[in-house]
């Protein structure tokens, strides 16, 4: 086999794996599903050649488990839960507050416009938190 054929076979399963792990993610829970999302950031690390970044995801990697536990990943989620219900608090009285007010339309939309943000984050964080 050539070096060219080698690397080709390894790119290719390289690849195939990331696949293969990004859609079966979905399929586990807690620490296993958070071990797998970091193992597929570490790969797209290796494949960007980041050095700062595998070092970085490694490092999650080892502290996740050693740490990890199903109570654990569900107090990270929930702490997520609260910060963005906090955010759309805030953002919810930011648009009021222009609002009352009276500051110019171009204000009061783009502040509509960070409160659905604001409100998608927290749904995504929802459904993220049902699902591990």
């Amino acid at each position: 086999m050539t070096l060219k054929t080698k690397i080709l076979s390894l790119a290719f399963f390289t690849f195939s794996t990331i696949g293969f792990a990004q859609s079966n993610c979905a399929t586990l829970k807690g620490c296993e599903r958070k071990l797998c999302e970091l193992n597929i950031k570490l790969a797209a690390a290796k494949k960007a050649g980041n050095q700062n970044q595998i070092k970085g995801v490694e490092d999650a990697i080892s502290k996740t488990r050693k740490n990890c536990t199903t109570k654990t990943v569900q107090s990270d989620l929930d702490k997520k839960v609260k910060e963005k219900q906090q955010k759309v608090k805030e953002k919810t009285a930011d648009l009021n507050e222009a609002i009352k007010d009276k500051e110019s339309q171009e204000k009061i939309d783009k502040k509509r416009k960070k409160l659905n943000e604001a409100k998608a984050d927290l749904n995504k964080a929802l459904a993220e938190q049902k699902t591990k």
